[in-house]
């Protein structure tokens, strides 16, 4: 690595920081807000159904996050390598 591109490298370590904790925030705000009761009925229901349900939310929260951030950064100018 030369030392000339260690700002470019910081540049987009701090776009992609911003970017996908932003999309963290909302969707979280957005669990909260409408799969909070429904989970928690779950919870107290049928436990291994909450359990499947949950693992399949983290998994396509980190698919769908990493997707549209992937997305997001080949629409900015940044020179990644």
């Amino acid at each position: 690595m030369h030392q000339e591109d260690l700002p470019k490298l910081i540049r987009n370590f701090i776009i992609e920081l911003v970017v996908y904790g932003t999309l963290v925030f909302v969707y979280s705000f957005v669990v909260l807000r409408w799969l909070s009761d429904p989970l928690y009925e779950m919870f107290h229901t049928n436990l291994l159904l909450y359990a499947l349900l949950s693992l399949g939310l983290i998994v396509a929260q980190g698919a769908v996050l990493d997707a549209v951030t992937s997305f997001l950064l080949r629409l900015l100018p940044t020179h990644r390598q």
